[in-house]
């Protein structure tokens, strides 16, 4: 009995003493504030904005002869994307005016011919994949661009439809502003200009390196 006694008082003693030893384990959840996560930008909506850029133009002439131009652009565009997760579609169009002109000789008559490409536009499907902040875009559609050929004093004016391709990248600047950087490629079909007793048939493509900057809806 003395035995039991003395192990039922140890006992007791040791209660007290695993009843705190047990609270000073139990760790208090922490009070910890998550971080919000990173905002996502999202290209979807529509926008209209300005581009300059600068044209290597290449003009071919009835009897395989051609000439080389090079020149200013500047102009509008607007278009309107659409976000599926990263894959990015929509429709832009542009309008732009330039001072491209260029120079050579005609085949048949030995004279000096000058062509001035100014006012062009297009319309077209483009494609990109969003890398946030920036997106990787390629772009093809309808081109029209109007182009003016002297020969000796006489001139003609003709209205050239063909295709354009091409791509670049765009960035965030802030939620409401985007800016980008872009390479086109535009071929334009024959036209046939009436040059005093001259008739010249005559068709162009042109290389052209463009920024713009434009404001998102």
């Amino acid at each position: 009995m003395k035995v039991f006694r003395t192990l039922a008082l140890s006992g007791l003693m040791m209660w007290p003493m695993a009843q705190a030893m047990g609270a000073d384990a139990i760790v208090p959840e922490a009070d910890i504030a998550l971080a919000p996560a990173a905002s996502v930008y999202t290209w979807s909506g529509a926008y209209a904005g300005g581009f300059v850029g600068y044209n290597f133009a290449n003009f071919d002439q009835s009897g395989g002869a051609s000439f080389n131009g090079e020149g200013v652009v500047g102009g509008l565009y607007a278009g309107y994307n659409l976000q599926t997760e990263r894959f990015v579609y929509g429709v832009e169009g542009d309008v732009g005016a330039s001072d491209l002109s260029a120079g050579g000789f005609n085949v048949a008559t030995g004279v000096p011919i000058s062509a001035d490409s100014t006012a062009f536009g297009s319309l077209r499907a483009r494609v990109a994949i969003a890398y946030d902040p920036i997106m990787l875009f390629a772009t093809g559609g309808l081109a029209v661009a109007h182009k003016e050929l002297s020969l000796g004093g006489a001139e003609d004016g003709q209205t050239h439809v063909g295709y354009t391709v091409g791509a670049g990248v765009e960035a965030k600047v802030t939620n409401d502003v985007t800016s980008r950087v872009e390479y086109r490629y535009s071929d334009f079909s024959s036209k046939t200009y009436e040059l005093g007793n001259v008739t010249v048939s005559s068709g162009f493509d042109e290389h052209s390196i463009r920024a713009g900057l434009a404001l998102k809806f």
